[in-house]
């Protein structure tokens, strides 16, 4: 594979890093936070008869969390990750692809390593990459959503009768 030099892909590299980073940090203290926020709910929520019978302090706690996790940040995050793992094995995939192209064509000028065509598929094949990554963190991220919490409560507890059918 040919090096970067003389080009600015290794600072999208290195911006992409920090911003990983970054919202791999954020995303840590905020699931902190959530877990300290989630037994000062109950504690309040007990406090003033608002836990549902049969709702011990744990199972509360695993909702709360569940519901008002920061998401987004960690799926952000992942990706990024996704992504900067992905860009190098892409990048050597593309070029042995177009390389065995190249040669299969009798090495025709049209496509010669360097050149306009070339790059093209070089640039449009690493956005197909990216895309394709952040199209399937996205997906997971929704169709892992959950619902409110009182939802979410309703699914626990109802869960082993036949009102669960009614969710």
């Amino acid at each position: 594979m040919k090096s970067f030099d003389g080009i600015s892909f290794w600072w999208a590299l290195i911006g992409g890093a920090v911003l990983a980073l970054i919202l791999g940090v954020r995303s840590w203290l905020s699931y902190r936070q959530v877990r300290a926020d989630a037994k000062d709910d109950y504690s309040y929520k007990t406090q003033h008869g608002m836990i549902p019978v049969g709702l011990s302090q744990t199972e509360y706690e695993a909702i709360y969390e569940r519901v008002h996790a920061p998401r987004a940040q960690l799926h952000m995050f992942i990706g990024l990750v996704a992504i900067l793992i992905a860009t190098p094995i892409a990048m050597l995939i593309l070029e042995q692809g177009l390389n065995l192209i190249y040669n299969l064509s009798g090495q025709s000028r049209v496509i010669e390593p360097g050149f306009l065509v070339w790059q093209f598929f070089i640039f449009f094949g690493l956005l197909f990459t990216w895309v394709g990554i952040a199209y399937l963190v996205a997906r997971r991220y929704h169709s892992q959503t959950p619902g409110s919490l009182q939802f979410e409560i309703d699914q626990h507890l109802y869960a082993g009768t036949d009102y669960g059918e009614r969710f």
